[in-house]
């Protein structure tokens, strides 16, 4: 039996019913918006599909990198389910253009993506656009299921429940990364919790031993 167990076991990212997406993840569809991918949509279109915080602060970065950045949202209005700050610098940033009520339809292209096709419900027709990058930023779902069966708090989106750092609900397990509550989902954020945690696994394992 462990004495002390880490948890980082990530998310699944929510991905879309569209014929030939799958396919063409990493070349042209992703699901993060980083400095490699940026260089892939410089001076080009990047589509951005999401209408959460996180969807509009890639949309942000890439769009001093690319052409021109589009942004499908269900919505009417970004301010649904956006913070009023980044609603408004998307609004009027030169290089963002916000299409409400806009849902992804198809994607275009073979050994990596070229194009992209977008129902559009406002006008009611199907919007074609040649793109180099396709960003779904539409939220994800923690590996936690198997965690109710141990008693590891979880909050109403099924994320691991931490405090004082890294600690969880039950002595001696602790949770790191994008499945914790809270985290800053980025990869170098993950790896950083990672080497810090060791020091709060340390100071458990020698409360369990002078115990």
């Amino acid at each position: 039996m462990a004495c002390a167990v880490i948890i980082a076991s990530g998310v699944r990212y929510r991905r879309l019913d569209v014929p030939g997406l799958a396919e063409l993840d990493g070349r042209g569809v992703y699901y993060a918006a980083s400095e490699l991918e940026a260089k892939v949509v410089s001076g080009r279109n990047a589509v951005v599909v999401g209408g959460a915080n996180s969807a509009g602060q890639a949309a942000l970065f890439l769009a001093r990198h690319a052409g021109q950045v589009h942004v499908l949202i269900r919505r009417d209005d970004l301010r649904d389910t956006m913070s009023t700050y980044l609603a408004q610098r998307l609004t009027h940033h030169e290089r963002v253009t916000v299409h409400p009520r806009s849902e992804l339809s198809a994607v275009h292209g073979t050994s990596r993506l070229s194009a992209l096709t977008w129902r559009d419900h406002v006008l009611e027709r199907e919007v074609r656009l040649d793109t180099a990058g396709l960003f779904l930023m539409i939220g994800a779902d923690p590996s936690t299921t198997w965690l109710h069966e141990v008693g590891v708090e979880l909050d109403a989106k099924g994320f691991v429940v931490t405090r004082d750092g890294f600690v969880t609900s039950v002595p001696g397990v602790f949770a790191v990364g994008d499945v914790r509550a809270g985290s800053v989902k980025r990869v170098a954020s993950a790896v950083g919790e990672g080497s810090v945690v060791i020091s709060a696994v340390h100071s458990h394992l020698a409360g369990t031993k002078t115990s």
